[in-house]
């Protein structure tokens, strides 16, 4: 059973990851599912735009499942340092069609990374975003989206603290482009979404096909880097040390190596 739903409401998709119990974490068959959803709707011709979400009140999606037995990033193991596995994040995939995060709750990890990818944010007063991987030993994911989106003490002080950001300091820092109620987020971004998709779809995917271009200019050298630290990383002692030590809920005995 999948823990992605899609579903189609006129011209618009809701992605929905489906995890409440584990706060929307995505395991490596939830991920799997996640890239199939990116992919499908990229070549669905019945949508003009996408809302992503998580399953009840608590989070968006606190990240990959630390717990699980295998994680995505483990796929790395064996590869030579410049190489990259494909991403999660919505811009990886080409999808010419705008994505409004609807972020009910903590965004964390890899959360915060498919949030900040999204062309636009809706998030709910109890909501946070944050990358708390540099205290697991982990390297954040799409970090770059962060500082360019973000003024950049604000950026740093949550890359480096881990502390994640309120979703009104999210709002003040002009990460979110609204906060509301929890019971009203899915309305305002399906709102959001509506007046999207009344426009003309030509025009719309134009002009994410220029916001796309106008990122990856500034981004291609960034994301290259990225690969490449974030593949040292994750083959280093102290990622495992890291991830052993939330899984056995102690404190990290870093290595430094």
């Amino acid at each position: 059973m999948s823990s992605i739903k899609y579903e189609t409401i006129e011209k618009i998709t809701v992605i929905t990851i489906d995890r409440p119990e584990k706060m929307n974490a995505l395991s490596l068959d939830a991920q799997y599912d996640l890239d199939a959803a990116w992919k499908r709707f990229k070549t669905d011709e019945n949508t003009v735009v996408g809302v992503i979400t998580g399953s009840g009140e608590r989070a968006f999606c606190v990240g990959a499942d630390l717990k699980d037995d295998k994680v995505l990033s483990d796929r790395n193991i064996g590869k030579p340092p410049d190489y990259a596995e494909a991403s999660l994040f919505p811009r990886e995939y080409d999808l010419g069609k705008p994505i409004i995060a609807a972020i009910n709750g903590h965004a964390l990890g890899m959360g915060a990374a498919i949030a900040m990818q999204s062309d636009l944010r809706v998030m709910s007063v109890n909501g946070t975003l944050g990358y708390p991987l540099v205290g697991l030993g982990m390297m954040p994911g799409a970090l770059h989206d962060f500082w360019m989106s973000s003024p950049s003490v604000i950026a740093n002080y949550a890359l480096y603290t881990g502390d994640p950001i309120s979703a009104e300091d999210s709002y003040r820092a002009g990460i979110v482009n609204e906060i509301v109620k929890p019971e009203d987020l899915m309305t305002r971004a399906m709102d959001m979404a509506g007046r999207i998709a009344e426009n003309a779809p030509l025009v719309i995917k134009a002009i994410k096909r220029a916001w796309d271009s106008q990122q990856e200019i500034r981004e291609i050298k960034a994301w290259r880097d990225f690969a490449r630290l974030g593949t040292t990383v994750d083959l280093s002692e102290d990622r495992e040390e890291g991830r052993n030590a939330y899984i056995e809920r102690r404190k990290a005995n870093w290595k430094n190596r």
